[in-house]
């Protein structure tokens, strides 16, 4: 009977879900940046959320990559989720594979020191079942087939020359010691037909009833008389035997004493590695038996060289594969010359002439064992230690160093699986610089950023990422990189993220003007992107890349993108304009100046106020310094004037809010387009811009004037209805920022008209 169901008098609790689902609000300040790194993964985002996380994945700085300063100036501002794509030339943008980037890499080779010993290892892992009388028959350059046999037979006691029948009426017990462990066998009256005479194979049957890990067996021929022989189940010397008392014993007479089981193994259904190794190597001279770490054998000559050979003969019994499991082969030992025995190559494709590998000892002591370091630029980044080139080992080289967590984020290895010992496969110590890698640059265009859908390449590698919200091509200020960022966030990505646009380099006010009007003809072309100018210095972040100066000249969207991220993580200030002063909305963290005048002034054109009346209008955002205030973007415009959401704060606050409110009416795809489901959109969609207005997302504070949900029957007429389609308008009062603050000054002449009305 269901709990809920009101027969007897009782409390019922009931849960339902809430009549208004809330919406939540998703990241606004996902950025992706697409263009050259050092390495990393070719045509494939990844997402980074720390500068540190961006070097491990995608590496440093280097003279011809953007994306590392505009990551480091990303996460210095605040930013939080960046996703990267890295782009090289392709010779067909269809098909990332037909990147021209190449791995460089260094083949590893053996000391060569030393000659080699034949050797065959099991196939196997020990102990090993084997059978009384098996052997090995091993043939060395120096001889053979030596044969090498093992042995394992039960520990017995009999007790002839006495026979049946036995004088046993019942009641009489027999005291067995079976492997060190007492065991007492009692006969019952009801074990023998006719009692006082007890036959031997009801005997066996008693004693068969009452042991553990022994047995009686029937002695003598047929038809008998038979005697007794109780023997272990194991065979081999671990096992023990000994009847030492009990009433029956003078009946069936069994001699006393300790009795060990026959053989050279302790168990031959379990022989030792260890046993093998004694009993081999007492036998054969010049043949070393090596128990390897994972259980299995080898058998080696103690003789090196090409000479050396060994031979597992056929006529051995245990080199089947339910036994030992050994090849029948000749095997030869090696001379002296080094071989390759492991390929270092670059985790992932680029020029990586500056990578080393250093070999050197264990830090364990093992001479079979090895540390390796990688290192770049001189210095070390990676340390594996104690590693071997023993396959299946847990410290085996390919395990270690290509681990997809913990292994190296700059080189993968692959073992050349010579056919020798772990020792013997050793890479010899030293320092190995890769050679014949390639970054994929020559030949870069601009085409090669934008990519093709079809691979995907270039800013389609982005497609997969779903919640990206602003879009960078750090350091590529072109007409075509701008043109084709602007088409795949408006029109690929349907609206849903915001273009920050770098200024070409050294551009003055009119040149930049002329870029944004003509040569780009990025005015009013779309409310999706803004541009920035000029570019900005910072300190130098590495003197070793950059030169000695204590500051650079850099490209500014990844900065920019920063401050967006930083701001947005405010209460509400995703709806802020990115400009001024005020809660440094508007600073770049980091900034120390702007790039030298291109004209050779002491000081930039935008520092201008006239200047700078000239840039805004074309909807250039000057980044400025005016007397008494830090640097800081001076300006929040969208690159057109005559769309909805003409303003940064504008246009990326309705962003958020389209996909937050996409999201959240996922839940009512599929159901029923009556009003009632439509009211429910409704009342979703108003309260969560109602939550929104709270935040200052609006011009008023009042729901009546700040934004509108319509749903109407005129918005849904049947046609639409039956078309499986529901309309929502949503009107949305977004705030303007003050970008003109008017003071109008005049003559204070209260007091005189007061005085003349007297």
């Amino acid at each position: 009977m269901a709990s809920t169901e009101l027969l007897a008098s009782k409390i019922v609790i009931l849960e339902e879900e809430p009549k208004i689902p809330a919406v939540t609000a998703l990241p606004s300040a996902v950025t992706l940046a697409c263009g050259v790194t050092e390495r990393g993964p070719v045509a494939d985002a990844r997402l980074v959320t720390s500068f540190e996380e961006y070097l491990k994945v995608f590496g440093g700085f280097t003279a011809d990559s953007e994306v590392a300063l505009a990551a480091h100036g990303f996460f210095y501002n605040g930013g939080v989720f960046l996703w990267v794509t890295r782009t090289t030339h392709f010779t067909d943008l269809t098909n990332p594979a037909t990147s021209t980037a190449v791995a460089g890499s260094v083949m590893l080779q053996t000391t060569g020191t030393a000659s080699s010993p034949a050797e065959v290892t099991t196939g196997n892992v020990g102990p090993f079942n084997l059978d009384d009388g098996d052997h090995i028959d091993i043939t060395t350059n120096l001889g053979g087939p030596t044969v090498v046999t093992f042995n394992g037979q039960a520990a017995t006691k009999n007790n002839a020359p006495t026979t049946e029948p036995f004088a046993l009426v019942g009641g009489e017990t027999l005291d067995v010691l079976v492997n060190g462990a007492l065991q007492t066998v009692t006969f019952q009256p009801t074990d023998f037909l006719a009692p006082g005479a007890a036959t031997a194979l009801e005997v066996a049957a008693r004693i068969n009833a009452d042991l553990t890990g022994a047995k009686c067996v029937l002695t003598g021929a047929a038809p008998g008389p038979y005697g007794l022989e109780i023997q272990t189940d194991g065979e081999g010397t671990n096992f023990t035997l000994d009847i030492t008392g009990g009433t029956a014993l003078p009946i069936l007479l069994f001699t006393p004493g300790l009795i060990v089981g026959p053989g050279n193994v302790g168990n031959i259904h379990a022989v030792l590695g260890t046993e093998v190794e004694a009993l081999v190597e007492g036998a054969i001279a010049d043949v070393d038996v090596i128990v390897n770490g994972t259980g299995t054998l080898t058998y080696q000559t103690i003789q090196t060289g090409l000479v050396a050979s060994i031979q597992i003969d056929p006529a051995s019994t245990v080199d089947g594969v339910a036994k030992m499991d050994l090849d029948n082969a000749v095997h030869n030992g090696a001379d002296a010359t080094p071989e390759n025995t492991l390929l270092c190559a670059g985790k992932t494709p680029y020029d990586n002439s500056d990578v080393s590998v250093v070999i050197a000892n264990a830090t364990s002591g093992d001479a079979a064992q090895f540390n390796l370091q990688v290192l770049d630029g001189g210095v070390v980044q990676e340390t594996f230690p104690n590693l071997t080139m023993e396959v299946g080992a847990s410290n085996y080289v390919e395990t270690v160093v290509n681990d997809a967590n913990l292994g190296s984020d700059l080189v993968a290895v692959t073992d050349q699986l010579l056919a020798y010992a772990a020792l013997l496969k050793r890479p010899a110590n030293g320092t190995y610089t890769m050679v014949g890698g390639d970054d994929g640059l020559v030949g870069l265009v601009d085409a090669d950023y934008i990519g093709n859908e079809a691979g995907p390449t270039g800013l389609y590698c982005f497609d997969r990422v779903e919640g990206g919200t602003i879009l960078i091509v750090p350091g590529k200020a072109t007409s075509i990189i701008h043109n084709g960022m602007v088409t795949y966030a408006e029109t690929h990505r349907n609206g849903s993220m915001f273009c920050v646009l770098d200024c070409p380099a050294n551009q003055t006010a009119q040149q930049i003007v002329t870029y944004v009007e003509t040569t780009a003809s990025l005015l009013e072309l779309t409310e999706f992107a803004a541009i920035y100018w000029p570019r900005i210095k910072v300190p130098n972040p590495s003197v070793a890349v950059f030169g000695d100066s204590e500051e650079l000249t850099v490209y500014t969207s990844g900065w920019i993108a920063g401050l967006y991220a930083r701001n947005d993580q405010r209460l509400g200030g995703i709806y802020e304009s990115p400009a001024g002063i005020m809660h440094n909305f508007g600073v770049i963290r980091g900034q120390i100046g702007i790039e030298d005048d291109p004209t050779g002034h002491d000081e930039h054109e935008v520092l201008d106020e006239r200047i700078r009346d000239l840039v805004y209008p074309k909807r250039i955002n000057p980044i400025t310094k005016l007397p008494s205030t830090p640097w800081h973007i001076d300006g929040g415009r969208t690159l057109k004037s005559t769309s909805n959401f003409p303003n940064v704060a504008e246009r990326r606050g309705v962003i958020f809010i389209e996909k937050s409110i996409k999201q959240a009416l996922i839940i009512l795809k599929h159901r029923p387009n009556t009003v009632e489901y439509r009211m429910m959109a409704k009342r979703i969609i108003t309260a969560f811009l109602t939550r929104e207005m709270n935040k200052g997302a609006f011009r008023t504070t009042d729901p009546a004037t700040a934004f509108y949900v319509d749903v109407s029957e005129q918005l849904n007429p049947p046609a639409n209805v039956f078309a499986g389609i529901m309309t929502i308008r949503i009107g949305l009062a977004t705030n303007k920022p003050m970008e003109y603050i008017v003071v109008v000054v005049t003559q204070d002449t209260r007091a005189y008209v007061e005085s003349i009305a007297a």
